[in-house]
């Protein structure tokens, strides 16, 4: 299975470069990495680097704007989480691969809905464990209650979860094992974490799917 981080912010978004990134992420086990905005779709040294389209919207109709008017061809559209009707209308937005940022969409932001929908539609839940890495106190704990809130739709319904560090800088991100580790404070197991380190690239070898669609 090949592993990969769902989600880095190199330069300018962040203070590290691609080709950094990669390099770390090849010594911390990774076969890929998904990079938001990042300029550079390809290999480097050994790791396939995916270049992300990261979307915020109001609404459905913004999100549909954004990714038909990208400038560039994306391997991955992340669409970061909303309310629930946000995320309903994400969820069944062809183009857009992952759902991130749900841990600071607030309570109820993900449901039954939702979970039948990202099941429909082949889209994963992105874990971003910078969440958990870089916050601490009540942001921290919250989000691993998002986070075991997910899991638990997780099994009922069976979508695919992707796991991300959220890196900004190559300091913050973490090697696979440490990964399910971490996963395992709020209750997932290892073969669990390494299946959702294993979604991009399911996401990638999918079979096409019809387009974004119209406003």
């Amino acid at each position: 299975m090949a592993y990969s981080d769902a989600c880095v912010f190199p330069y300018p978004s962040g203070d590290t470069s691609v080709r950094r990134f990669a390099i770390e992420a090849r010594y911390m086990g990774f076969d890929s990495i998904v990079c938001a905005d990042g300029g550079f779709s390809g290999d480097i040294f050994g790791v396939r680097v995916y270049r992300a389209l990261c979307v915020k919207a109001k609404n459905q109709n913004d999100l549909v704007r954004a990714i038909r008017k990208s400038g560039f061809r994306p391997d991955i559209v992340l669409a970061e989480a909303g309310d629930t009707s946000f995320n309903r209308a994400a969820l069944s937005t062809g183009g857009v691969d992952i759902l991130r940022g749900i841990h600071d969409a607030g309570r109820r932001a993900f449901d039954d809905v939702c979970a039948r929908k990202a099941v429909e539609n082949f889209i994963a839940v992105d874990i971003d464990l910078s969440a958990i890495i870089c916050r601490k106190g009540v942001s921290r704990q919250k989000a691993l209650e998002s986070f075991a809130e997910i899991l638990k739709f997780q099994r009922k319904f069976g979508f695919m979860i992707s796991i991300s560090s959220g890196a900004s800088s190559y300091i913050n991100m973490r090697s696979a094992d440490e990964i399910m580790s971490i996963c395992g404070i709020f209750g997932m197991e290892k073969d669990e974490a390494a299946s959702a380190l294993g979604s991009v690239d399911s996401i990638i070898n999918r079979q096409p799917v019809v387009g974004v669609i119209s406003e």
